[in-house]
């Protein structure tokens, strides 16, 4: 009788030990109650279900190692083994939960720079002064018009005069989530002053960046990237532009666009052309750009040097140094190219004359 009664005894006290280890996680506040569904966000939480529950009560782990999946939206079940020491050894008990995965955070808006400003007379180009970032999607793409994993923005800017503006940004991620931003765009510069731009042109990278210059004649806020191509006779150094032409003739026989002098026989112009004409461009020359290919002079698309022509005044800082890690802070643009078996290679794409074919 006395064997029965403790056998008795011992069941009931193992059966209460595998209830106190149920009750572990029914009594948790962290949404490990049986039926309970544990919220995980998108890309960004824990893979480790471990994370989301206090083991402080009973030991806990997780059975064949599970893991969250974190970039699958939707309920993945986890099992979980609850171990508990009772007076007759330890009663084990497997729990399974539910972990939902939902991405439920906007996108973020913010300007790729310290202050949101673009040269007078540039092109607007708002994809080069914004960023619109997800936690789920990472970088969003710009669009005309808005739809999932993109952003878009209107501006009510005047690129032909300086003055402080607005840009009104809308943005979506891939699974529909949206914000909304209004940012303060300035248009800076003066073509008229030389004091408006400072110039940097960094010689490793082959980056043209124009900034808006200080009034301790530093240089500002950058305000414009080109690609360009330097030579093994690019100087380092500071100096002042001095003169310009519309079409000079250059070392080797041939011509260039929109030339800006720089210091001695250093130019920013143009990708040579064989003759003084628009149509004859050196196009195999035209797609080095990004490249180190002139003898020293600063080459550049034609809108490019045309913009350095029509609004840095003379007497322009530019600055030329190395640093082929970091091309400048507008990063370096992607360089056009040209089909060679077209047949208008001889004219440059960015060329904005109303005959350029490419128009």
């Amino acid at each position: 009788m006395l064997v029965i009664l403790l056998a008795v005894c011992s069941v009931a006290l193992l059966a209460a030990g595998v209830l106190r280890a149920a009750d572990y996680l029914a009594d948790r506040k962290n949404g490990l109650a049986d039926g309970g569904v544990i919220a995980v966000e998108y890309g960004t939480g824990s893979a480790d279900p471990l994370d989301y529950i206090d083991q402080a009560a009973a030991q806990v782990r997780v059975k064949d190692d599970q893991k969250i999946d974190t970039h699958k939206l939707g309920d993945q079940k986890i099992t979980f083994i609850v171990s508990k020491k009772g007076l007759f050894g330890t009663s084990e008990k497997e729990f399974t939960r539910v972990f939902t995965v939902s991405d439920t955070k906007a996108p973020v808006i913010t300007a790729a720079g310290t202050d949101l400003a673009r040269a007078v007379n540039d092109v607007l180009g708002l994809q080069d002064l914004i960023i619109c970032s997800d936690p789920a999607d990472g970088e969003l793409t710009y669009s005309d018009t808005l739809s999932p994993g993109t952003w878009t923005g209107i501006s009510d800017a005047d690129m032909g005069k300086a003055g402080t503006y607005t840009v009104q940004v809308r943005a979506m991620d891939s699974n529909g989530n949206t914000a909304e931003a209004a940012l303060n765009l300035r248009v800076a510069g003066d073509p008229s002053d030389r004091n408006s731009f400072y110039i940097k042109v960094n010689r490793a990278a082959n980056t043209v960046t124009i900034y808006e210059k200080k009034a301790d004649g530093t240089a500002g806020t950058p305000l414009k990237a080109m690609v360009c191509s330097t030579g093994p006779a690019t100087p380092l150094g500071t100096y002042n532009t001095f003169n310009r032409s519309a079409w000079r003739s250059l070392f080797g026989g041939v011509y260039g666009q929109y030339a800006t002098d720089i210091t001695g026989d250093i130019l920013f112009h143009s990708v040579p052309y064989y003759s003084a004409s628009k149509n004859n461009l050196e196009y195999l020359e035209y797609n080095k750009l990004g490249t180190a290919a002139s003898m020293g002079c600063v080459r550049l698309c034609v809108r490019d040097a045309k913009w350095i022509f029509e609004n840095c005044a003379i007497g322009t800082t530019v600055e030329f140094y190395d640093d082929a890690e970091e091309p400048g802070p507008l990063r370096k643009p992607e360089p056009i190219t040209i089909d060679t078996a077209s047949a208008d290679r001889g004219w440059d794409p960015t060329d904005p004359d109303p005959q350029n074919p490419w128009n």
